[in-house]
C-alpha cells in the first residue's frame, strides 16, 4: 500500500514547484516568480479571482433584511402576512405566539408550534439525514475546501476546446479562453450558492450550474464580443430538487444528471426537450455524481454510507456501502474499469474494479473495495501533510492522481498505471502554494487541443485559497 511517508521531501522554503519534467519536480524561488503572474504557461490565461472580487472580505456576510428597514407601526395582520411571505409559516407562528394583542391567537399559535416540533422530531427520528438541509449544509458535500468562504468555488475545463469556467464567491462565473481581452461573466438573480458546474460536451458554450435554486443552463456565444451575455440562463427545477449539489453531463452530451441533498431521486434531464425522469430509490438523498468516460456507468453517492453504481443501458444499480461517514470524492479511470474514492471519516484511498459489462465477475478481481493508499497525516520537517481527504482529481490518461486535504495545505501527487483489472499506484511529489495558501479545488485539463504535443502530457489546474489559479504541467 502506498503511503505519504514514501514521498520525496516538500519543496524547500522560499521555492514554488512549477512543473514536473521526466518524473522530476522543477522549482523556482518565489522571488523570481513575477509577482503578478499566476501562470507558468505563457499561452494560458492569468487568473486571480481574489483580486477581481469586490468587497471580498465581507461578501459572504449577509445582513438580515430587517436590520436595514426603519421600524414602523404595523397591525398584527400585516406583520403576520409579511413574515409569512418573507420567512415562512413557522416564523409567522412564532410572531403570533409572542404577541400580546390577541391572547387567543397567541395560545393557538403556541399549540401549533408544539405540533410542528413533534412532527419534526418524528421525521428526524425516521430520517435523520433530513436534519442537515439547505444551503448551510451544501459545503459538506462539495469538492471545494471551506466552500462557504472560498474565493473559488468550482473550476471546470471544457472537454472539447480551450475554455475554462470558474465559479466565484460572489455567485458569478467567469469564462476564460484563448482571447484574454474578452472574459464573459455569467450572473443571475437565481444563481446563488454555486456548488457545481459542467460544460456540455460537443457544444461551444453550454454550461450547467448547480446552485441554491436548482439547475441553471447558460448558452455562451463563443463569437460574442461582450462580457455580459444578453440572454439569461434557463432554470431547471422540479419539486423539492434543490439546492443542487452536483451536475454532470453524459459523455455524449445528450443527458444531464443532477442531485440534491433535499431529494433521494437522481434526475436525468433531456435539456433540449426540458423533460426529466427520476431514478427512484428509497433512502437518503444523493450528494455527488460522476459518469464513467464511456458513459456506460454512473456513480452516485448519498449523504449516508451508501453509494450506487448504475448501468445506464438498463438503469439498474448495484448498491455499495462503506464502514462510516460518506463518500467524499470519486473519480473514474480512462476506460471506466476502476473507481477511486475517499470517505469523510477515513484517511485511505479505495479502489473498485469493473470488468466488461458485469461487476466483479472474475474470480481474480476482489469483490470489495480495496485500500490502495494510506493518506494519514504525517509531519515532514515542521510541516504537516495528509489527513482526511477533501477531493480527488485523475488526469484523462489515468497517469496522475492529485489529492487535496481538509486540514493540511500540501497537494499529494501519485503516479498511476491502469491495466485491465489491476491498478498500480506510486508516490510522486507534494505541491505547495505561496505562503499560507491551501488548495481550494483541483481539476485536470480535459483536452489540451492544439497545445497537445509529445512533451506536455497533461495540466493540473489548482485554485488556491488566495484566489490565485496555478497551472502545473507534466512534461
Amino acid at each position: 500500500m502506498a503511503a505519504l511517508d514514501s514521498f520525496p521531501d516538500l519543496p524547500q522554503n522560499g521555492e514554488i514547484s512549477i512543473c514536473e519534467r521526466d518524473g522530476r519536480i522543477c522549482s523556482l524561488p518565489i522571488n523570481e516568480v513575477v509577482a503578478n503572474s499566476t501562470s507558468t504557461l505563457l499561452s494560458y490565461p492569468e487568473i486571480n479571482i481574489g483580486r477581481e472580487l469586490f468587497h471580498h472580505a465581507g461578501i459572504h456576510q449577509r445582513e438580515d433584511r430587517r436590520t436595514l428597514m426603519i421600524p414602523v407601526n404595523e397591525t398584527l395582520i400585516k406583520r403576520l402576512s409579511r413574515t409569512f411571505f418573507e420567512e415562512g409559516s413557522v416564523e409567522a407562528l412564532n410572531v403570533a405566539a409572542n404577541t400580546s394583542a390577541n391572547p387567543i391567537l397567541s395560545s393557538l399559535a403556541r399549540y401549533a408550534l408544539v405540533l410542528v416540533d413533534f412532527g419534526n422530531r418524528v421525521k428526524y427520528f425516521l430520517k435523520p439525514h433530513l436534519k442537515e438541509q439547505g444551503v448551510d449544509s451544501v459545503g459538506k458535500y462539495t469538492q471545494t475546501r471551506e466552500w462557504a468562504k472560498s474565493s473559488i468555488r468550482c473550476i471546470r475545463w471544457h472537454p472539447n476546446c480551450f475554455k475554462i469556467a470558474i465559479a466565484a464567491l460572489d455567485d458569478s462565473i467567469r469564462v476564460y479562453s484563448d482571447d484574454p481581452s474578452i472574459v464573459p461573466i455569467l450572473k443571475s438573480g437565481l444563481q446563488k450558492s454555486i456548488s457545481s458546474i459542467a460544460w456540455r460536451p460537443f457544444t461551444a458554450g453550454e454550461l450547467a450550474v448547480g446552485c441554491q435554486n436548482g439547475t441553471l443552463v447558460w448558452n455562451v456565444d463563443p463569437n460574442s464580443l461582450i462580457t455580459r451575455p444578453l440572454s439569461q440562463a434557463t432554470q431547471l427545477r422540479h419539486g423539492n430538487h434543490f439546492p443542487v449539489t452536483s451536475v454532470e453531463w453524459s459523455p455524449n452530451g445528450c443527458l444531464l444528471a443532477t442531485t440534491s441533498i433535499n431529494d433521494s431521486d437522481i434526475l436525468i434531464w433531456d435539456v433540449d426537450q426540458n423533460k426529466q425522469a427520476p431514478l427512484n430509490r428509497v433512502g437518503p438523498p444523493c450528494g455527488l455524481l460522476k459518469w464513467s468516460p464511456t458513459g456506460s456507468r454512473l456513480c452516485s453517492t448519498t449523504v449516508s454510507y451508501v453509494f450506487r453504481v448504475w448501468q445506464t443501458s438498463k438503469w439498474s444499480s448495484d448498491r455499495w456501502t462503506i464502514n462510516s461517514g460518506t463518500v467524499q470524492s470519486i473519480v473514474w479511470s480512462q476506460t471506466g474499469s476502476h473507481i477511486l474514492f475517499v470517505t469523510s471519516e477515513e484517511c485511505f484511498l479505495y479502489c473498485l474494479s469493473f470488468i466488461e459489462d458485469e461487476v466483479f465477475t472474475s474470480s481474480f478481481v476482489p469483490k470489495s473495495a480495496l485500500p490502495i493508499a494510506d493518506l494519514s497525516k504525517i509531519t515532514i520537517g515542521q510541516t504537516e501533510v495528509g489527513g482526511h481527504p477533501q477531493a480527488l482529481a485523475w488526469c484523462p490518461q489515468s497517469q496522475y492522481l492529485a489529492v487535496i486535504f481538509k486540514d493540511t495545505s500540501a497537494i499529494a501527487i501519485f503516479n498511476t498505471v491502469v491495466n485491465r483489472s489491476q491498478l498500480n499506484i506510486t508516490p510522486s511529489c507534494f505541491l505547495t502554494g505561496i505562503g499560507v495558501e491551501s488548495a481550494s479545488c483541483i481539476t485536470f485539463q480535459e483536452n489540451l487541443g492544439r497545445r497537445a504535443n509529445e512533451k506536455m502530457k497533461t495540466v493540473l489546474t489548482i485554485g488556491w485559497s488566495s484566489g490565485r489559479v496555478q497551472y502545473f504541467p507534466f512534461v
